[in-house]
C-alpha cells in the first residue's frame, strides 16, 4: 500500500520508503533508490525530505548535485531557523564540504543548533571538544554536551559518554554508569550498543560475566546492515568478527567450532582487522598440526 500511494505520487509514502531504503529498515539498503524517493518528496515540498536530500550530499551517499550548492541550501533553510539544516552547515564547515573547512565556524553551527536542543547538534558539538578543533581540547566541556545528549537518549552520546566512563576519560572511572548508557542505547535499537555491551559481558564489566550474552550480542551487532558511516561500521564489524572468532575457537558462550572460528576471523580479515589475520594464521597452523598428530 505504502508504495502504491507513493507511485500515485503521495509525498509522506515517498519520504517513508526512501528512509527505509537509507537505513535498510525492510532488508534492502539502496542510497541511490532512498535519493530518488526524497527527490520526488521534496520536489512536493516535504520539508525533511529536502533536508535528507542534502544531508545524503554531505556524507557522500549522493553526488548529483555540486557541493556548493548544497552547502548554499542548507545554509538557506538554516537561517530560516531549521535546527538540522543549522547541524548539517556545521556538519559541512566541519568537513569542507561546500565550503573552506573551518572548525571555529562549524562549532559556531553546531552550537547554535545544540542550544535549540538538537541532540545531534550537542554531540556534534562535544566531539569538537574531545578532540580539540576550533578550540583547545576540553573534556569536561566534552562530557557535558554529551551528557545533554545522551540525556535526548542520542545514540552516538549515549556510546561515546559510555566510552568515557569504561575507560576513566575526562570523567572519573565508572563501569556501572558505562553498562547502563549502553544498555538504554541498545534498548533504543543500536547494533553499536549491542557491540560495547557483548565485551562488557565478556570482561565482566559493570555486570557479571556471560559468555552466552556476550556471543548472543556480538552475533546481534552483525545482523543490521552497513551503516553511511563505512569506516567505523567495518571497525565494529571487525571487533565482532574476531571475539566471535575467538569464542567459537575456545568454546566459550558457543559450541567449540574451529570452522566456524576460522570463517569468522576470515571475515573480520576481510575488514582489515589485524587480530583476525593473525588469529587466522595461527589456527591454520594449529589444524595442521592436529592432522599431523592424528
Amino acid at each position: 500500500m505504502l508504495l502504491d500511494a507513493a507511485e500515485r505520487g503521495d509525498p509522506f509514502a515517498q519520504f517513508e520508503i526512501a528512509l527505509s531504503l537509507e537505513y535498510g529498515n525492510d532488508g534492502e539498503q539502496d542510497f541511490e533508490k532512498a535519493f530518488a524517493w526524497y527527490s520526488k518528496a521534496a520536489d512536493q515540498g516535504h520539508e525533511v525530505a529536502e533536508g535528507n536530500l542534502l544531508l545524503q550530499h554531505v556524507l557522500g551517499q549522493a553526488k548529483t548535485i555540486v557541493p556548493e550548492v548544497v552547502f548554499a541550501g542548507l545554509k538557506k533553510r538554516a537561517e530560516s531557523g531549521d535546527r538540522e539544516a543549522t547541524n548539517n552547515v556545521g556538519l559541512c564547515y566541519q568537513h569542507g564540504y561546500g565550503t573552506a573547512q573551518n572548525y571555529r565556524e562549524a562549532a559556531a553551527w553546531f552550537q547554535r543548533a545544540a542550544e535549540a536542543g538538537l541532540g545531534i547538534a550537542q554531540f556534534n558539538l562535544g566531539g569538537l571538544y574531545y578532540e580539540g578543533k576550533g578550540f583547545e581540547k576540553n573534556l569536561s566541556a566534552a562530557v557535558e554536551w554529551y551528557t545533554r545528549a545522551a540525556q535526548q537518549r542520542e545514540e552516538l552520546a549515549l556510546i561515546q559518554l559510555g566510552n568515557m566512563y569504561q575507560k576513566g576519560i575526562g570523567v572519573g572511572l565508572d563501569l556501572d554508569r558505562a553498562f547502563l548508557l549502553y544498555l538504554i542505547a541498545y534498548r533504543r535499537g543500536s547494533v553499536r550498543a549491542a557491540n560495547h555491551l557483548a565485551f562488557m559481558f565478556k570482561k565482566g564489566f559493570g555486570t557479571q560475566r556471560d559468555d552466552s550474552a556476550a556471543y548472543m550480542l556480538y552475533l546481534e551487532s552483525i545482523s543490521g546492515p552497513v551503516t553511511p558511516d563505512i569506516a567505523e561500521n567495518l571497525s565494529y564489524r571487525g571487533t565482532a568478527y574476531y571475539w566471535l572468532g575467538y569464542m567459537a575457537e575456545n568454546g566459550e558462550g558457543t559450541e567449540r567450532n574451529l570452522r566456524a572460528a576460522r570463517r569468522w576471523y576470515s571475515r573480520g580479515a576481510a575488514c582489515g582487522q589485524s587480530n583476525c589475520i593473525e588469529a587466522k594464521g595461527r589456527l591454520r597452523g594449529k589444524s595442521i598440526q592436529t592432522r599431523c598428530r592424528s
